[in-house]
């Protein structure tokens, strides 16, 4: 008998490998015949492709037909999730024509179905082949619906058509990927809601939560109604928001102001292999979310940032160790400070401290620099010094150094813009930016950790040259995402490809 394993290892006696030493002969004509590699692989390959498609028809019909009695008993599944007692269901006629397609191409077979009376027309609630397989009811296999989302993730969808086609010699339609995903990516949001804990063990010292906002092109009717959840009407085009946040753990970490600033400076810090290497974060998991309606029914449509913090609240409820230090750290943006309160109020403000990120800071003092000071060196050391006044607890002297220059240099309207805008951010969070105090204990104070997740996870794929998106294939695409950027994309498809899990 064969046995199949669940990894990608076969045992040495598997009849796969005594298939491999029945193939020795064309191995061999192949070596004679001065083959080259890639004439042999791609063969090699064509024939596996083949032969594979053989394999699959055959298994299919090794399943039998299905029947399992002329009626039987199925639970019944009441409007409150409750299973209630067993009725009667009834075998169709005769055995139905079913279609599977899988990664080796379109198979054929026949199977007796269940449905809830003895009319054609009655409902179809059990498939007695399909149970025994662990394939849901539509024709795609589950192997075929993952390897076709990895190319889907990463590529748009004639691109990632032409890539499935040019591997796997069949041609998938665009509106099946579309269909796909938008299957895969609802069940990819509940698996990321109902995600269990990391074990406290492997959590570092400090609990981060971290929020940005990023737009995404939608299609004009979608962009349309939304358009009444931006904060502000000034997106151009049919841009609107996403809400991408991220919760992790992290150790503490000992650097100096000078350190920080050779950070965003990308230059080589003198002794660094004397300091500590850098903490990496624990168990980074992420969310994105467009404004939507939260599972509630009759709930209104509410902000990303209501619901993207919403599980971030969850995440932090569920993974906070006692007395531990609840970091938030995010951009100057007042709504997201206002909905991480809101969403975190049942959370305990015990040892929680708000950070404003450094990089934000850095580009404010940049924008201030280039109306200040003439040529990029002069600007870059002035950019250096008022980063370090700052980073060593000087922001409120930073603030009356810029206002005093600006005056001095009795600088235009439009140029003075720039300057306001920066002391002005600057005042607003100037209880976010005790950073010598940050450093001293060791605490992060940037948001690369977000900033990198709002390109992977956005720019890199929705926000590629002329793409619209409609607003239920972004968020199917965003939660397809946010697993592959959390390292759960496997454990997913581990119940993505078992529907009873996915039930459960």
């Amino acid at each position: 008998m064969m046995s199949m394993t669940t990894g990608d290892e076969l045992d040495k006696s598997d009849v796969f490998v005594k298939l491999a030493v029945m193939l020795s002969p064309l191995i061999e004509e192949a070596v004679r015949q001065g083959i080259t590699m890639k004439e042999f692989e791609r063969g090699l390959f064509g024939g596996l492709l083949c032969t594979g498609k053989q394999v699959i028809d055959e298994f299919l019909i090794a399943q039998g037909d299905g029947d399992v009695g002329e009626t039987t008993a199925h639970p019944d599944n009441s409007s409150n999730g409750q299973t209630t007692e067993p009725r009667k269901i009834h075998r169709s006629p005769d055995p139905a024509a079913r279609k599977l397609r899988t990664v080796f191409g379109e198979h054929k077979f026949s199977a007796y179905v269940y449905r809830e009376g003895d009319d054609r027309r009655s409902p179809i609630v059990r498939r007695p082949v399909d149970e025994r397989l662990g394939i849901s009811g539509d024709r795609y296999s589950p192997m075929l619906q993952e390897y076709s989302m990895l190319f889907y993730c990463e590529q748009a969808f004639h691109g990632a058509v032409d890539a499935f086609e040019r591997v796997f010699r069949h041609r998938l339609s665009t509106d099946t990927l579309e269909k796909i995903s938008q299957r895969m990516g609802a069940a990819a949001n509940d698996f990321l809601h109902k995600r269990a804990a990391p074990l406290k063990s492997e959590e570092g010292s400090i609990l981060v939560l971290t929020a940005d906002g990023k737009g995404v092109p939608l299609v004009k009717s979608d962009a349309q109604n939304l358009r009444a959840f931006e904060e502000k009407a000034v997106r151009p085009g049919n841009r609107r928001m996403s809400t991408v946040c991220s919760v992790y753990s992290v150790g503490r970490h000992d650097r100096t102001a000078e350190d920080v600033v050779a950070g965003l400076f990308r230059e080589d810090k003198p002794n660094s292999e004397l300091r500590p290497d850098r903490s990496v974060p624990q168990h980074k998991h992420l969310m994105a979310k467009l404004p939507g309606q939260i599972q509630d029914p009759g709930d209104e449509i509410v902000r990303g940032s209501i619901l993207a913090l919403s599980w971030a609240a969850r995440e932090v409820q569920q993974r906070r160790k006692e007395n531990q230090l609840l970091v938030r750290l995010m951009d100057g943006q007042h709504s997201l400070w206002s909905d991480a309160d809101a969403c975190l109020s049942d959370c305990s403000s015990d040892n929680v401290i708000d950070f404003l990120d450094i990089v934000h800071v850095a580009g404010y003092i940049g924008k201030a620099a280039k109306v200040l000071v003439r040529g990029e060196e002069a600007q870059e050391k002035f950019i250096r010094e008022r980063l370090l006044r700052i980073l060593k607890g000087g922001v409120h002297g930073v603030i009356r150094g810029l206002r005093r220059m600006a005056t001095i240099q009795k600088l235009s309207k439009e140029k003075r813009a720039d300057v306001d805008a920066a002391c002005g951010y600057f005042t607003a969070h100037a209880n976010r930016m005790k950073y010598d105090e940050y450093l001293a204990a060791g605490l992060p104070i940037a948001t690369g950790v977000i900033e990198g997740a709002c390109r992977q996870l956005v720019k890199d794929r929705l926000e590629r040259t002329w793409m619209r998106w409609s607003a239920s294939g972004d968020r199917a695409m965003l939660s397809l995402r946010c697993l592959k950027a959390s390292n759960v994309w496997d454990t997913f498809q581990q119940q993505f490809l078992n529907p009873s899990l996915l039930r459960a």
